[in-house]
């Protein structure tokens, strides 16, 4: 029987990018490959890591604990918001 052939669903898959590239490179685990869900897993480990960067950078410029942490929450959900969109639009164009 043949083998299947495996459809990359990330974002950047159409630049040559492959869903294992982003499981060997960034932690992505071995099951969310070459499935939709991989780049709802990218959001959301991108949206963490936004979250703690920019909240070590608003204590860094001087804003209280609880400043910082609405910033960085509003900085983080814009990114996130943003990101699901691009996914919506990207999947919508290539039929999947």
């Amino acid at each position: 029987m043949a083998e299947k052939i495996k459809r990359d669903y990330n974002i950047l898959a159409l630049e040559g990018i492959t869903d294992q590239d982003y499981v060997n490179d960034f932690g992505v685990p071995q099951e969310l490959a070459n499935t939709p869900e991989i780049n709802g897993w990218l959001i959301e480990d991108t949206y963490n890591k936004n979250i703690e960067a920019e909240y070590r950078k608003a204590i860094k410029n001087g804003r209280t604990e609880e400043e910082a942490n609405k910033f960085a929450s509003s900085v983080a959900n814009k990114g996130r918001k943003e990101a699901r969109k691009a996914v919506h639009k990207v999947q919508k164009a290539r039929g999947y």
